[in-house]
């Protein structure tokens, strides 16, 4: 199996709606993968390159987990704003916005979050509220944990993504379980639309920072 496809992951936003069925989105990666395989031979396994995103015939993104290397994922689907990345794996993560939602494949799973933030509109998000979120995990199972949040604007920044340079807005979501004694904050670099072309997130204390950079917009 190609390194470039190895640290990957998948999640999903529900907002109040029943659990994702990740099991109807794997001939769609299967599938995806094999199409794509042969465009890799030739690449270094670790080296993500301009000329090889240009090449697959799928929207793409970098991710790596933590202090570990680098990997590619592809887009399996997008139903309005919700989109479905795949790992050759079996790792998946679903976004919504660009905000991740759920997991499977990993050590720790985030279920379900239900949240009110408008995360296609975070450029005009209030940062004098506190918003509330209920965050459900697996192994170990953790329902409804309570997490308080807080918004914070910074300046622009000039991000590079693959030797292409995006002036970019960092938004700051500070995350507090006050029942965990657990603390982190996410970062989201947004363009003039809200876009995220860029983010750290995270949403366990057992999972790392999860670095995300999108390499090819879906369309």
């Amino acid at each position: 199996m190609n390194r470039a496809f190895t640290q990957t992951m998948c999640f999903l936003l529900l907002s109040g709606c029943s659990s994702f069925d990740f099991s109807r989105v794997a001939p769609g990666y299967v599938e995806a993968f094999k199409s794509i395989n042969i465009l890799l031979n030739g690449y270094q396994e670790s080296f993500i390159t301009p000329e090889l995103i240009k090449n697959i015939p799928y929207a793409s993104l970098v991710l790596n987990i933590g202090k570990g290397p680098e990997g590619l994922m592809i887009l399996e689907s997008k139903e309005g704003n919700r989109t479905t990345w795949v790992s050759a794996d079996g790792v998946y993560l679903v976004k919504d916005n660009g905000r991740i939602i759920q997991t499977k494949g990993l050590k720790n799973n985030l279920d379900e979050i239900l949240y009110t933030v408008d995360f296609s509109d975070l450029m005009n998000v209030s940062t004098n509220q506190t918003y509330t979120y209920y965050v459900s995990l697996s192994e170990p199972q953790l329902l409804n944990l309570k997490i308080d949040v807080r918004f914070t604007k910074k300046n622009k920044q000039l991000v590079n993504i693959l030797g292409k340079e995006k002036n970019l807005t960092l938004i700051e979501e500070e995350m507090l379980s006050k029942d965990l004694g657990w603390k982190v904050t996410n970062q989201y670099w947004v363009d003039e639309k809200s876009y995220i072309w860029k983010s750290v997130q995270t949403f366990s204390p057992k999972i790392p920072n999860l670095n995300i950079s999108i390499t090819k917009k879906p369309s």
